[in-house]
C-alpha cells in the first residue's frame, strides 16, 4: 500500500486530546500474545552485551522478512507498542527482534553500561547479528520514540554507505532535537511525562547498582530529580560528552536527516506533548523520508475508532502496511520526492 493510500488518522471520541492519546496506552495494551521468543545475546562494538527477542512465524523461511524494533526510553521488549507491532508482524510473516536496549528488559543484568539517545552503533550490531541469521532477508528497522531517534541517526551516519539489506525505517514520534523535547518536559503541563521519566531512570539505577558487577558508574549520589540534570550530571559524563548540551547535539538525528538515503516514514503528531511537532520543520529531510503528521495522536498514541482496522491501533497498522508494502515494490526505480503529508 502507498503512503497516499493510507486512511486518515480518526482519534477515538474519548481520547482527542495529545495527553489522553498520550496516556492512554498504559491501560489499554491490546493483544498481548504468549511470549514464544528466542532469547539471543549481542555483543557491541565496546565490549557491552544486550538481550534481544527472536520471534520468528511457524511458516518463515531464510530470505523473508526481519523487522527490528526499538523501543522508547525506559521500555523493553514488553513495552504494549512493541508487542503489539511486534504480533501484528509475526501474523503477517514477518520475523522481529525485539531490542532490550543497554540496561533494559533483558538486558538489566548483562549490561555495563546504559542506554543514551544516540546509541546508533548498538542498531548496527543488531542489524548485523540479524543479517547473519539470514544473509538473503530484507530488514525492516522500526524505532519509537528515542528508539526513533537511534534509528534516525543511524541511517544518517551511513549515508551512501546504508547496508544494503535494509530496506526500509519506521520512527514513530521521534526526538529528532533532543534539547527541544527536554525543554518540552520542563513545562509545567509536562512535568507528570518527565517524573515518570526521570524516576523510572533513578530506581533502576539504584537497582542495577546493587546487581551489576562492574557497572559503568561515577557514583552519583544523590541522583538528580529532573531529567535534564540527570544527563548532564550522570548520562552524558559516563558517554565522554561534556554535559548535556553536547550530548544533546551530537546525538540529535535531526543534523543527520539530510543524509538518508534509506526509505523512511516518520509518523508524528501535532498534539504530543513530549516531542514538539515544530522540531520537524527546522531540519533539512532528504527525499527518501516520507513525515506523515496527524494533529492528533499524542505520543505513541495514534488510538483510532478503529472502523477501518481490526482493532483500535491505528500506528500498528500503518507501520504494518509500510512495513509490508517494501516486499510489493517493483523493481522500477523511482526518484523519491520527500513529502509531508496529513493523515
Amino acid at each position: 500500500m502507498l503512503i497516499a493510500d493510507y486512511p486518515a488518522f480518526r482519534p477515538h471520541p474519548l481520547l482527542s486530546l495529545g495527553h489522553f492519546q498520550t496516556i492512554a496506552p498504559i491501560f489499554i495494551k491490546g493483544r498481548r500474545s504468549k511470549y514464544r521468543a528466542e532469547k539471543h545475546v549481542v555483543h557491541l562494538f565496546d565490549g557491552d552485551r544486550i538481550v534481544v527477542h527472536d520471534d520468528e512465524p511457524s511458516k518463515w523461511i531464510h530470505g523473508d522478512r526481519i523487522a527490528i524494533l526499538l523501543h522508547g526510553l525506559v521500555g523493553n521488549h514488553l513495552s504494549p507498542y512493541v508487542v503489539r507491532c511486534a504480533d501484528k508482524l509475526r501474523r503477517h510473516g514477518v520475523r522481529t527482534i525485539r531490542v532490550d536496549m543497554r540496561g533494559f528488559g533483558d538486558s538489566t543484568l548483562i549490561s555495563r553500561s546504559h542506554i543514551h539517545g544516540g546509541c546508533s552503533p548498538d542498531l548496527d550490531s543488531v542489524i548485523e547479528f540479524a543479517h547473519q541469521l539470514s544473509p538473503l532477508s530484507k530488514i525492516s528497522i522500526i524505532g519509537y520514540s528515542i528508539g526513533g531517534n537511534i534509528a534516525l541517526k543511524a541511517a544518517g551516519n551511513w549515508g551512501e554507505n546504508y547496508p544494503r539489506h535494509v530496506d526500509s525505517i519506521v520512527s514513530v514520534s521521534p526526538p529528532v532535537d533532543l534539547n527541544r523535547s527536554i525543554w518540552s518536559l520542563m513545562r509545567q503541563g509536562n512535568r507528570i511525562y518527565e517524573n515518570y521519566f526521570v524516576n523510572k531512570l533513578r530506581n533502576h539505577l539504584l537497582y542495577r547498582r546493587r546487581k551489576v558487577k562492574g557497572l559503568v558508574d561515577n557514583g552519583l549520589n544523590p541522583l538528580p530529580s529532573r531529567l535534564l540534570h540527570f544527563d548532564d550530571q550522570f548520562t552524558a559524563p559516563l558517554w565522554g560528552y561534556s554535559g548535556a548540551r553536547e550530548y544533546y547535539e551530537k546525538c540529535s538525528s535531526g543534523p543527520n536527516l539530510k543524509s538518508v538515503l534509506v526509505p523512511t516514514v516518520i509518523l508524528a503528531s501535532h498534539d504530543d506533548p513530549i516531542v514538539p511537532f515544530e522540531m520537524f520543520s527546522e531540519f533539512q529531510m532528504s527525499n527518501y523520508i516520507d513525515l506523515i503528521e496527524t494533529r492528533s495522536g499524542g505520543h505513541l498514541g495514534f488510538i483510532g475508532k478503529g472502523a477501518r482496522d481490526p482493532d483500535r491501533f491505528w500506528m500498528d497498522w500503518r507501520i504494518c502496511q509500510w512495513v509490508m508494502s517494501q516486499d510489493e515494490r517493483t523493481d522500477k526505480v523511482v526518484e523519491p520526492q520527500r513529502k509531508s503529508r496529513f493523515r
